[in-house]
């Protein structure tokens, strides 16, 4: 500890290099332009090597200044994540999931009663979002995500497996089955940070392109756009099966993909609970008749 430099000094620097300029830095930290530019000035004295070059009205980092930058960014990330842990310590047990919005309403938020009924000591907070987020980077200890069954990562365990197709109201077509120009000329709707719809399209001999109508939201608001008959989307088949049974939505294409929702754990040790619940959730889709691949 004595080798290194004081922690001033290396907020400093930190700030700067994250911000790109002495003035920002300044308004982050809190404190004046001059008072970052001489904590800059000691880190370069006590390491003996330039860190920062003007240019402009901001600065560059030099190789070294990058090497010690990068090496900041990553520590103080752990700091941050062992405090937020501490802190957490002594509250109630936690899992903090991120899962898309479609997969959350349509399945997991209607199991998660069940387990919190077997384990009271346990909460959950999830974070509804289609992005891939890195989870050591958002301190999150699982992530439920999606793709097609021939991209499921090697050495990942299936969880549930799901067929997928182009779904909706039959008042919207002129006919049926429609041909894909049809489908191209109709409103689709495609899930917030994904590009399902024009992969779909593309993958079918069309252009992505060529979908001059189509709206992005949160995949649990699709379903009920589907039903009401206002679009037409590329969503999993198995949340509206008995729409379909009955006719309210139509599967517009002859043929289905198929899909796979799988579990990753953050990286560097998985607590107690979090191995707990993933037992129990995998037990929870074979018991719900749910596919596994």
């Amino acid at each position: 500890m004595k080798q290194l430099p004081p922690l001033n000094m290396l907020k400093a620097f930190a700030q700067l290099a994250e911000t790109g300029s002495v003035a920002e830095a300044a308004r982050h930290l809190n404190v004046t332009p001059a008072a970052v530019s001489q904590q800059i000035r000691k880190l370069e004295q006590h390491l003996n090597k330039a860190l920062v070059q003007k240019h402009g009205r901001g600065v560059l980092l030099t190789e070294e200044g990058q090497i010690l930058a990068k090496a900041l960014h990553e520590g103080f990330r752990k700091i941050r994540q062992g405090v937020e842990r501490v802190e957490r310590h002594n509250r109630p047990h936690t899992i903090r999931i991120t899962t898309s919005p479609s997969f959350a309403s349509h399945w997991l938020v209607h199991k998660l009663a069940e387990f919190q009924a077997l384990h009271a000591g346990i909460s959950f907070q999830l974070d509804l979002s289609s992005a891939m987020v890195p989870l050591e980077q958002f301190d999150f200890d699982i992530a439920i995500r999606f793709c097609h069954l021939d991209a499921l990562p090697e050495s990942t365990t299936p969880l549930m497996g799901v067929s997928l197709n182009v779904l909706g109201a039959p008042e919207l077509l002129q006919s049926f089955p429609p041909a894909l120009q049809e489908l191209a000329t109709l409103n689709w709707l495609q899930e917030a940070g994904t590009t399902d719809a024009q992969d779909w399209f593309a993958g079918k001999g069309g252009q992505g392109n060529e979908l001059k109508r189509l709206s992005e939201m949160p995949g649990n608001l699709i379903i009920e756009a589907l039903r009401r008959g206002e679009a037409v989307a590329y969503t999993v088949c198995d949340w509206v099966q008995d729409d379909i049974d009955s006719g309210r939505l139509l599967d517009l294409w002859p043929e289905r993909s198929r899909g796979v929702y799988y579990a990753l754990t953050a990286p560097g040790g998985v607590s107690d609970e979090t191995t707990l619940f993933l037992d129990w959730l995998h037990g929870a889709v074979k018991s719900s008749g749910a596919s596994v691949t």
